[in-house]
């Protein structure tokens, strides 16, 4: 990317982390974003947490603890992954890619039983989202306690690692995974770091209002398979 391209692009995350309203789906952004934009804007969100991943990794090794997040572990698969569609739209263009075939073959055949499982939960967790927020966290944990693996969990890995959502990144529980289910009734000891948390609650104002810039549902959150897959098919 050079100079000129990084400033614009700084630009516009400003321009859309500079009205709440923005994100909340009360006021339409002036300036069209397109689906290249927005997969930019994720990425980048992503890589800076990322960062602070390893950081708050690094602080809490300093007091003899461990993080028990590591690629491989799915208690945190099971969880229902409710997204804003930059997100969505990075998993999608990766995807498309050649190289990526074999696994975006994968998710598509693994989708429709997927689906079946979760049933109407997606589109319960996506109102709530915007017309209930008080009454999310508790639908969310229901959720999880269905104990449905996503669809882009592959032989207990993950499919889509290299692009997979914040959500999925932030990896936070302590010593053991033992405890990293809906199904247990005592959630997993979790490691805080203010910096990082306070950067993820940021990163949902800007994915929020780029999310309704490029024509997601207005202030809905989405399931990552069901938009994915909504993205993959061929327009008519």
């Amino acid at each position: 990317m050079d100079d000129r391209e990084a400033e614009r692009l700084n630009k516009l995350v400003a321009e859309l982390a500079s009205e709440p309203d923005y994100a909340l789906g009360k006021r339409k952004f002036p300036t069209p974003v397109s689906l290249a934009d927005a997969e930019t804007i994720a990425e980048g969100l992503q890589d800076e947490v990322d960062n602070g991943v390893a950081a708050r990794e690094a602080a809490i090794a300093k007091q003899d603890l461990v993080l028990a997040c590591k690629r491989g572990c799915n208690g945190c698969c099971e969880e229902p992954i409710m997204i804003f569609r930059p997100e969505a739209v990075r998993v999608v263009r990766w995807l498309k890619r050649p190289e990526h075939a074999e696994a975006r073959e994968a998710f598509l055949a693994a989708y429709p039983a997927w689906k079946a499982r979760v049933g109407d939960t997606p589109a319960k967790l996506s109102a709530l989202f915007a017309d209930q927020p008080e009454a999310y966290p508790a639908a969310h944990i229901a959720g999880w306690r269905q104990g449905v693996l996503c669809a882009f969990n592959r032989d207990g890995d993950c499919m889509i690692y290299p692009v997979r959502p914040i959500n999925c990144r932030n990896g936070h529980a302590l010593d053991t995974s033992e405890h990293c289910t809906g199904a247990s009734d005592r959630p997993a000891a979790r490691a805080t770091f203010v910096p990082l948390d306070k950067f993820i609650a940021r990163t949902r104002v800007l994915l929020a209002a780029t999310h309704n810039a490029i024509g997601g549902p207005r202030g809905r959150v989405e399931a990552l398979p069901n938009i994915v897959h909504h993205l993959l098919q061929p327009r008519r």
